[in-house]
């Protein structure tokens, strides 16, 4: 089953220092994007996150 993940910026940085805890986010069947945004993407960035969503489904 393929999964996704929508890091913002704080997560991002989280995710790739290699916290040992999250590293299985970096690898299947995890899909991961980045959203350059803060931890509300809906309001900071809406349509970037959109565009995110429907790449994700389809």
């Amino acid at each position: 089953m393929d999964r996704v993940l929508i890091a913002c910026r704080d997560f991002q940085g989280l995710l790739d220092a290699g916290v040992p805890m999250l590293a299985f986010l970096n690898h299947a069947p995890w899909r991961r994007f980045d959203l350059p945004t803060g931890h509300w993407p809906m309001l900071s960035a809406p349509t970037e996150l959109a565009d995110i969503l429907h790449t994700a489904v389809s």
